[in-house]
């Protein structure tokens, strides 16, 4: 079964049991019996399905697409990775050279 399914129905199940226990043993009415029950339940979801609640996050992740790279993106992505490394004084930080072999390797 899907993960966010699972995750889904564990999550109704423990409001519907909150809420059946609220209206059974306390005079609240149906209407604030509610929001106590979605509020109770939230935090015990939260407490008690952190595994579920992991498999649905990475099942998320898994069917989200990968980031395409263009010529801009790793120009940044070499600028900022230069920046950080210790070059000496007279190089130039970007080596518009370099990007244009890997357009040309990427192209052809």
């Amino acid at each position: 079964m899907k993960a966010w399914l699972v995750y889904t129905l564990a999550r109704l199940g423990i409001f519907a049991a909150v809420l059946a226990l609220l209206l059974l043993l306390t005079p609240m009415t149906a209407a604030w019996a509610t929001i106590v029950a979605a509020l109770v339940a939230l935090l015990i979801s939260y407490i008690a399905l952190p595994k579920l609640r992991g498999r649905v996050t990475e099942s998320l992740a898994n069917r989200r697409p990968a980031p395409e790279h263009d010529v801009d993106s790793d120009f940044e992505d070499d600028f900022v990775d230069a920046a950080d490394t210790d070059l000496p004084t007279g190089q130039t930080v970007s080596d518009a050279d370099r990007h244009a072999a890997r357009r040309e390797h990427r192209e052809g």
